[in-house]
């Protein structure tokens, strides 16, 4: 371990005789829930609400864009990431109700 990095062996059964030596120095954060919505549109046609909602829910969830071009497909993922589910659920809802169904957008599936 050196600072806060650790150096570990690539050969498996090395590595897991020294796994166990590193829970000591590791601390467990909250735990980071994770959802994501892939549209069939681009950025700037939801990018005003998206602000809207983002908005809302500034210091509870976290909302990331990115777009994607998949299986002939121009689209958008929308990740959402909270600590709190029950704040994520309903940004994820109010996403599906001001975005997906208001603009009739269509969610992309493989």
């Amino acid at each position: 371990k050196i600072k806060n990095v650790f150096c570990l062996p690539g050969v498996p059964s090395i590595l897991k005789s020294m796994i166990d030596n590193c829970d000591k120095f590791i601390s467990k954060g909250t735990k980071v829930e994770s959802k994501t919505i892939n549209l069939v549109t681009v950025e700037s046609n939801i990018s005003k609400e998206l602000e809207l909602i983002q908005n809302r829910y500034l210091s509870k969830v976290d909302i990331g864009s990115y777009p994607f071009f998949r299986l002939g497909k121009v689209g958008v993922s929308l990740v959402l990431r909270a600590q709190d589910l029950i704040e994520l659920n309903k940004c994820q809802e109010e996403i599906k109700k001001n975005i997906i169904k208001k603009k009739k957008i269509k969610e992309f599936k493989r």
